[in-house]
């Protein structure tokens, strides 16, 4: 089903949406984590997910690329919010692996 075109430029909000859902999931997800402070060198990993975010900023030409857009701005808020937790279990995985 293709829309008019005018109902396609309605991808402005959305972008905008995520614009400010991303730093609110990078927050929420730091502030549950239970990691006393986020070492410094894994912040660059915060870089996926904030592409995926500004993904969402390239206007769509197609309903098919709306949806695409997203799902990957969606999947990049939830990689913001579980990052943390995935260093967190990443580290004591290895920790208890090391017998430590």
């Amino acid at each position: 089903m293709t829309r008019r075109p005018d109902e396609r430029r309605q991808w402005l909000p959305v972008a905008a949406l995520f614009t400010v859902l991303g730093p609110v999931a990078v927050w929420c997800g730091r502030a549950t984590s239970y990691l006393p402070g986020f070492p410094p060198g894994l912040v660059w990993f915060y870089a996926l997910p904030v592409a995926m975010v500004a993904f969402t900023w390239i206007p769509p030409r197609t309903d098919a690329q709306r949806g695409r857009r997203l799902a990957v701005g969606s999947a990049g808020c939830l990689l913001a919010f579980f990052y943390p937790h995935l260093v967190l279990v990443t580290i004591l995985t290895l920790w208890g692996f090391s017998g430590g």
